[in-house]
């Protein structure tokens, strides 16, 4: 037998939470419980290997407990203390050391979130645990002089304060083949690929080999000497190169634009004689290589300190540069509108170099280096950090394989001053040059046991490739959409709960996110003594106005 129902109408309702966990607390239903590790042996392990049975009974963890949940230390008391537990006083946050300085590090806030104290109480905490000892170098970028103060990272530090306006103040150290470094000269001189960058790189190789031999003053004397005895038969070019025959002698030691002027002005073009030289008060015409020495008598080539100009790498740069500049213009090999502009920048890029860097053998001699920026030009600002960069990561990559317990640690603050792809002050080849540098050492440096810490109060600034590279965050009050995407999308770590805390934190606290934790963690950083803080804190204008 078989009966039917029909028009009846059946509602459903689908309880959409139905299959999350939840616990009972104080008789209310908690729901979106998750379960995420255990306690074994008093140690807290990431990970599920049981799950809780329908009732099973939920506790609150102690305070012990807490605290070895968001510190994941190997074994008690060990670790590096980066704060207290946010709403938890009394609950320590310990990382451990390997996991948070054997790794990339991105600090990011608004200003007056509380970054820079961050920034200086990890390091500071870690380089007086540290004491000393391994073969670990730290060297930070500073552009606004914050971190030069005696008191603050730590004492046995040496500061760098370059000039750029005065061109005294300490000279940073740089490998001894710094100003030979084709490809980064051509970038600084923005050389142009088919043209002045072949040019730049034969000036660059003749001053290097030139400095081999066994007496580069008399090289460059006898240079000089075939400069001038290209003359014969050019008198109309020498007319012409006046100005700039006044430039290259110049950068002689003990030379003077004026007398070179009137030394230069002694020799004139004869038209009766085929526009050949001569000197005006003996009549001595330029008519083979052998009356060089007389017409020229004034000039005194023969005599200039040709050593002291081989001793000064990039006035002897510069001089190489200007003297085949002459030589290539008189025999139209090549033209003077290609290549002009490029010895304009190229000196001035020198200038600027002479006052920044001191080639050296031992490099950075200190454990602790900082590197003040708040003397130096905008656009050198922009320079120095990837000098620094490139400088601290070769000396790492030699050292790094075989000295296994060495370390070198660049920590640059105001990030996004030179990690940005948005920049529209320098041409976009410096800029990717820079940024690809970079790159590199947060792509490849990890292996070599070189580390970048970076912080900026614009992540949204930041090179992506960068930011998606840190091992671990230290996440302040942000709220700008645009740097909110940013985080979201480089830092796969924060859930949406702590996601949303990001615009509301307090001062000082900032969310803990990486490969040192074991889940994203809310802390709230310690401030420094007073003498111990970066000179970032903020004004108290009530007070020093009256009216409080």
């Amino acid at each position: 037998m078989r009966g039917e129902v029909s028009d009846t109408k059946v509602k459903v309702r689908v309880y959409s939470q139905a299959n999350e966990a939840s616990v009972f607390y104080h008789g209310e239903l908690v729901r979106g419980v998750s379960v995420f590790g255990s306690f074994s042996s008093g140690r807290f392990n990431r990970g599920v290997e049981v799950l809780p049975l329908v009732r099973s009974k939920a506790y609150l963890l102690s305070p012990e407990q807490l605290a070895a949940v968001n510190s994941p230390v190997e074994t008690a008391g060990a670790g590096f203390r980066v704060g207290v537990l946010a709403g938890h006083d009394g609950v320590d946050v310990k990382l451990p050391f390997n996991a948070l300085f054997a790794s990339h590090i991105g600090i990011f806030g608004n200003t007056g979130s509380g970054k820079s104290n961050t920034l200086c109480r990890l390091f500071t905490d870690c380089l007086g645990q540290r004491a000393g000892r391994g073969g670990s170098k730290f060297v930070f970028i500073d552009f606004n002089g914050e971190y030069t103060a005696r008191t603050v990272l730590c004492h046995d530090k040496i500061v760098y304060e370059p000039n750029t306006r005065t061109g005294v103040g300490g000279k940073i150290p740089v490998p001894l083949d710094f100003f030979f470094d084709v490809d980064m000269w051509a970038m600084l001189a923005k050389a142009t690929e088919k043209t002045q960058r072949p040019f730049l790189k034969r000036c660059i190789r003749k001053a290097g080999a030139i400095l081999e031999m066994s007496n580069p003053g008399a090289c460059l004397r006898g240079m000089v000497r075939k400069l001038l005895e290209g003359y014969c038969g050019c008198g109309p070019a020498f007319d012409e190169q006046r100005e700039d025959l006044v430039k290259l002698f110049s950068l002689i030691p003990g030379e003077d634009a004026s007398s070179l002027e009137r030394a230069l002005d002694s020799v004139e073009v004869f038209q009766k004689h085929n526009n050949a030289l001569h000197k005006r008060d003996s009549g001595k015409l330029l008519y083979s290589t052998a009356d060089v020495p007389e017409v020229f008598s004034d000039l005194g080539y023969e005599s200039m300190d040709y050593s002291s100009l081989a001793s000064d790498k990039p006035t002897l740069l510069e001089f190489i540069a200007r003297c085949r500049f002459i030589e290539a213009v008189r025999s139209h090999t090549i033209t003077r509108e290609h290549i002009a502009p490029l010895i304009q920048r190229y000196s001035a890029e020198l200038g600027e170099a002479s006052k920044l860097y001191e080639p050296c053998i031992n490099g950075f001699e200190f454990d602790v280096s900082v590197i003040s920026l708040l003397n130096v030009n905008l656009e050198q600002k922009k320079v120095v950090p990837l000098v620094v960069a490139k400088t601290l990561y070769q000396f790492q990559k030699a050292r790094g394989q075989n000295e296994r317990g060495s370390s070198a640690h660049l920590i640059v603050d105001e990030a996004h001053n030179i990690l940005s792809y948005s920049s529209q002050r320098e041409s976009e080849n410096w800029r990717d040059y820079r940024l690809e540098t970079f790159e590199e050492i947060v792509k490849e440096g990890r292996k070599f046991g070189m580390y970048l810490t970076v912080c900026s109060q614009r992540p949204a600034d930041i090179s992506p490739t960068i930011l998606s590279q840190m091992h671990n965050y230290f996440i302040h009050r942000l709220v700008n959409d645009e740097d909110l995407r940013a985080i979201s999308k480089a830092v796969s770590f924060i859930d949406g709960a702590n996601a949303s805390m990001i615009p509301v934190l307090t001062q000082g606290c900032c969310i803990v996110s990486g490969t040192a934790t074991t889940y994203p963690v809310r802390v709230r950083v310690d401030p420094l003594e007073l003498e111990k803080q970066p000179m970032s804190f903020d004004r108290d204008l009530a007070k020093a106005w009256g009216v409080e």
